[in-house]
């Protein structure tokens, strides 16, 4: 998943009338400091190293005051309303904004100390108020009405006509088309549903911060890595369990004891503690909260005269219907549970050597790790030292250069928040094509994670500009003070985000709402997943001797590793992952209300015959993603990009040279990549394809089906 991609709508402002109101009675303030709006320099970047707290502080308001005044010009513009001087201006405007934005945005996600942490919340919402006002202003809406209404006259191509249809869409869905008692109810709801979301993610926080499961002595952990058994012993201490051991209810330690404890009953209460999260009577049930949002979702949908909430979302999504999404996670299932029946059959037989009869949920992945270590002989250490951190960076470089013609040139005396940060200008066959910022090692002030973002995306240009993207990463520091070699996963995750990046750079939209990031959200990631094929292919292992050795990996590693990864499958094509897609969909197709979520999912799993041997990752009352705003009737979106991306293989994988295809990867730049959201991406995909996505294409992949598999 990514985890971490933002980027900045152009619709931004509050309503017309307040922006006279304003405008008419505030007096601007000198800036504080030098406007960190104007980049400067050759590839005119963010100017990080002259930027403050003290001057965001001032100069973001000051540009959001520009941005009114943008806004009312277009309002009040006496003359009727055209691309020319309603759409194309709305997408412009607020660039200021923007610019400052992403300064703000670097430091609160990458370098933050107390002083960016004190003033970034604040400026963030002003921010993002402003956009959901300006989306919803129905002053601004007739004018964009009156000009979609006439297409396609008015406009001079399809980008033009694109980007009226897209505006139009995103302000109807924002409510700017109702009547002003409708706008106000749905402005409660949405206040409503935003306090409910923080208040259930809270709940969590709050009720896992004080479970903890605690066992008598060391051998209840027997399996678990020593320096874990260490720290387990540190928090009970600090619990006031002198020698006891205390396992907290947070994923990691959870995972790692599902994996590596040998006693079973362990593996019980820790698991069961971590699946009843958000689901018991008292202070922290969120399963009240969920029925409330469940409620307010449907009246905002009705509001907007959608049917059912899954409709209001899935209007603007790929797949475009609840019951295709639905038919997408269905066509899947029977030949997972299938797939997950014979897996269950084999780690019963490693179970019985334990004395264990039948395989219960804490016991899958003990097991499953069991059997990928004896079966294929990963050592996870000796893998890593083929994947040092500069030569992952130099492999995704070298494979995009194969395909797309992209070469990567290191720039010198750009300003950074931090020395380890590295900048690239990108060419494409030759010529400029963006600026890169890798941001690949860990350091105190940067979050754990990896994601990728644009500070300037292509659509918001001026002369000169080309756009600015960056990759950001945290992975394991070495304990020595080494190079840092990368776990398989790690490197694999770089790929992916660099799949990010290449679609950023490869845009060639004319506005922001017809950039790269536009795209339907079931479509985002489908680049990244299609990337991460590159890292397993043999030009790309060829790329990667061992660091100590020099030696490429030898050929019965790599297919062990290949063959590993294939056994273990994508998040998506597990019975866990369907079933929280299955029940988002299902809680939002319901018209009934539910007043009790857990007890839904029950039900819901039960009838699709949902194996006794798993659960769900998280239970309805702890899964964040379907009561969060951009995953809510949209957890699906995981499988359907990841059959996208397996299709999409399938082209490359007919090519004479594979992934590396430089006729295969032109085509795909052209028509996908390169057209952004430019064209609708059916007709992009359909175009590069020769037909519409095949459904199947995931089962092929990794041969649910009895077909071949495809590296």
């Amino acid at each position: 998943m990514t985890r971490g991609i933002a980027f900045s709508l152009a619709l931004l402002g509050t309503a017309i009338p307040a922006i006279a109101t304003a405008n008419a009675t505030t007096a601007i303030a000198p800036l504080a400091g030098a406007d960190l709006s104007a980049w400067q320099g050759l590839w005119q970047l963010p100017p990080v190293d002259r930027a403050s707290p003290a001057a965001m502080a001032q100069q973001i308001p000051d540009a959001v005051e520009d941005y009114r005044r943008e806004l009312a010009a277009i309002a009040t513009d006496p003359s009727p309303p055209d691309f020319a001087n309603t759409i194309a201006p709305l997408d412009r405007a607020g660039r200021r904004l923007r610019r400052l934005m992403a300064v703000l945005r670097i430091y609160l996600s990458t370098h933050a100390d107390d002083e960016w942490r004190k003033i970034g919340p604040g400026l963030v919402a002003m921010n993002d108020a402003a956009q959901a006002e300006a989306l919803s202003d129905p002053v601004l809406f007739a004018r964009v009405a009156r000009v979609y209404r006439t297409l396609p006259s008015g406009t001079r191509n399809a980008e033009e006509a694109r980007l009226t249809e897209l505006t139009y869409t995103a302000m109807a869905q924002a409510g700017a088309g109702l009547s002003a008692t409708d706008r106000a109810r749905l402005t409660e709801i949405e206040a409503e549903l935003a306090r409910l979301q923080t208040q259930f993610n809270q709940n969590l926080n709050r009720e896992a911060a004080g479970q903890f499961t605690f066992l008598s002595d060391a051998s209840k952990l027997d399996g678990l890595p020593q320096p874990q058994i260490e720290a387990a012993a540190a928090l009970a201490r600090a619990q006031g369990r002198e020698g006891a051991f205390a396992i907290p209810n947070q994923r990691p330690q959870v995972f790692a004891v599902q994996t590596h404890v040998r006693e079973r009953e362990t593996r019980r209460v820790v698991w069961e503690q971590w699946m009843q999260r958000g689901g018991t009577p008292g202070e922290f049930d969120n399963r009240p909260i969920a029925a409330r949002i469940l409620t307010l979702r449907k009246a905002k949908a009705a509001l907007l005269a959608y049917p059912r909430f899954a409709d209001f979302v899935l209007a603007t999504r790929m797949v475009g219907t609840p019951e295709k999404a639905l038919a997408i996670i269905e066509t899947n299932w029977d030949a997972v549970l299938a797939a997950d029946a014979r897996r269950i059959a084999e780690l019963g037989e490693l179970a019985r050597a334990d004395g264990i009869e039948a395989i219960a949920p804490w016991d899958r992945i003990h097991y499953l790790d069991q059997l990928t270590r004896t079966r294929f002989g990963i050592d996870g250490q000796e893998i890593a030292g083929y994947f040092p951190l500069p030569a992952v960076r130099d492999a995704f470089f070298a494979a995009a250069g194969d395909t797309f013609g992209f070469s990567f040139e290191r720039l010198a005396g750009v300003s950074t928040v931090s020395p380890d940060i590295e900048v690239y200008l990108a060419r494409r066959d030759g010529a400029p094509a963006g600026i890169v910022y890798l941001d690949i090692r860990p350091r105190p002030e940067k979050p754990q994670g990896s994601w990728a973002v644009q500070y300037r995306q292509a659509g918001d240009l001026d002369q000169g500009e080309l756009p600015v993207v960056a990759l950001h990463s945290s992975p394991p520091a070495s304990a020595d003070g080494s190079e840092i070699l990368l776990p398989f996963e790690y490197a694999n995750v770089l790929f992916h985000e660099f799949g990010h990046v290449l679609h950023m750079l490869a845009s060639t939209a004319s506005y922001n709402r017809t950039a790269a990031l536009t795209v339907p959200w079931d479509f985002v990631e489908v680049p990244s997943l299609l990337n991460e094929r590159w890292l397993l292919t043999d030009r790309t292992l060829d790329r990667l001797p061992h660091y100590r050795t020099g030696k490429t990996m030898p050929a019965d590693l790599r297919e062990r590793l290949r063959a590993s990864r294939q056994y273990e499958r994508v998040f998506s094509v597990n019975p866990e992952y369907m079933a929280m897609a299955l029940v988002d969909q299902k809680l939002h197709q319901t018209g009934d209300a539910v007043p009790d979520v857990n007890a839904f999912e029950q039900a819901v799993l039960a009838r699709y015959g949902f194996p006794a041997s798993a659960d769900p990752i998280m239970r309805a009352s702890a899964a964040f993603h379907t009561w969060s705003k951009e995953y809510a009737a949209n957890v699906y979106t995981y499988l359907w990009s990841d059959i996208l991306a397996a299709d999409l293989a399938e082209v490359f994988l007919r090519a004479p040279e594979g992934f590396h295809d430089r006729a295969a990867g032109e085509r795909y730049f052209e028509l996908v990549l390169s057209r952004a959201n430019r064209v609708p991406i059916e007709q992009a995909y359909r175009e590069f394809h020769g037909r519409a996505p095949d459904e199947g294409a995931l089962i092929r992949r990794f041969e649910l089906g009895g077909h071949s598999a495809s590296q």
